[in-house]
């Protein structure tokens, strides 16, 4: 699956001249070597923004914002990149998140298929308007997950170890979310 989003800010309607894409490309793989099969995910995404026709102001409220159960699990959500002087994050206008995960059936639960085991790395990070893209910035992740397609909708436990947080990286370890499974 490929996805690709485009906003435009122009006058009159808008004082800031802006745009933003993002492209988002999933690519789902589903073995059945054995009987128990295995379905492999990577997703990837690139998001930009920034300002046109002699603004030099990209609107913060168009921010992207990276960290949590959908994109780098381990990290509080949308803690990564630029913070401001009360060290709450600001987001960013460039975003890359990349993301391996390996879905497994439970063990004992024959053919249910409601139940998944996961294994996952995850990587990505946001810069701010004025910042050159580091790619030696990007906090990395590694865990394991439990998802149960529930009478109420999709749930999702994770535990994520992060490998590389910078100093002022917010991490969390567990995390839990209802209603979306990718």
């Amino acid at each position: 699956m490929f996805k690709t989003s485009a906003e435009l800010g122009i006058p009159p309607r808008s004082d800031i001249n802006y745009y933003k894409l993002n492209l988002q490309s999933q690519y789902f793989y589903y073995s059945l070597p054995t009987k128990k099969p295995f379905t492999f995910l990577w997703n990837m995404e690139i998001g930009y923004g920034g300002s046109y026709g002699g603004s030099n102001e990209y609107p913060f409220y168009k921010n992207f914002y990276a960290g949590g159960v959908n994109s780098v699990r381990g990290y509080k959500s949308g803690s990564l990149g630029p913070i401001d002087n009360t060290d709450n994050s600001m987001g960013g206008s460039t975003r890359f998140v990349n993301n391996f995960e390996v879905f497994a059936p439970v063990p004992g639960m024959k053919d249910d298929k409601s139940m998944r085991l996961s294994a996952f790395y995850d990587a990505g990070n946001v810069w701010g308007y004025d910042q050159d893209i580091n790619f030696g910035s990007i906090q990395h992740s590694v865990g394991v997950g439990f998802t149960w397609i529930s009478p109420i909708g999709p749930l999702k436990l994770i535990y994520a170890h992060p490998i590389n947080p910078s100093a002022t990286a917010k991490t969390e370890s567990i995390q839990f979310q209802i209603g979306q499974l990718f």
